[in-house]
């Protein structure tokens, strides 16, 4: 009795096993499936571990630290404190201010005509040698009346003057002598008339 040939699956029937993909090279499904789970673990633990992990603090710079630490904790500007052993002045102070007419001007709003306060303490700073032997300190208050109508400047002592009238004439000529002239058109100011003080302090001198 003769058999039926074998029959083989025709070339188009479809293979009895599952792929998923066809560029390359076909992969199993479940190696597809391991491949994205790997992935799928790898894009949340990299940014995971990205944002907790330690940063190092960062390290002060050598020159902030150096100005840290020479930084004074409050700073105090003294007034014309002067060079050690030099001649200290007090701020001026505005006796009055007037202009013609009625009425009184308080001092405490009368401008400064800084022209004439400049020149006087820088008359009286570069003229110390003109000043008496002394075994002690002594004042001298300088006062200066100006009138911007008469042109006129003048210069006495005060009543906080502590040297002897006789002395304190020749110091005050020199100094005196040492104000440059003014030039009266050029000067700013407000009043006719001013009256401004400024006691100078004179230190021991050397000889004795």
């Amino acid at each position: 009795m003769n058999r039926p040939p074998f029959l083989s699956s025709p070339p188009s029937q479809p293979s009895p096993y599952r792929y998923l993909g066809r560029g390359g090279g076909e992969r199993p499904v479940k190696l597809q499936i391991i491949i994205a789970l790997v992935a799928g673990l790898i894009l949340v633990a990299v940014p995971l571990y990205l944002w907790r992990r330690p940063r190092p603090e960062p390290i002060p710079s050598a020159d902030a630290a150096v100005a840290d630490a020479g930084a004074p904790a409050s700073t105090v500007v003294a007034f014309d404190a002067g060079p050690p052993g030099g001649i200290t002045l007090s701020p001026f102070t505005t006796i009055r201010c007037e202009n013609p007419g009625p009425g009184k001007t308080p001092p405490e709003r009368c401008d400064h005509v800084t022209t004439f306060e400049d020149g006087l303490a820088r008359a009286v700073r570069e003229n110390g040698s003109c000043a008496p032997a002394s075994k002690t300190p002594f004042t001298v208050s300088f006062v200066i009346e100006s009138d911007f109508r008469k042109k006129r400047l003048s210069l006495f002592t005060g009543k906080s003057t502590s040297l002897k009238r006789e002395k304190a004439k020749e110091l005050l000529r020199c100094v005196k002598r040492a104000m440059p002239a003014p030039d009266w058109n050029a000067i700013p100011h407000q009043y006719v008339k001013y009256k401004v003080s400024v006691v100078a302090t004179y230190p021991p001198s050397d000889a004795f």
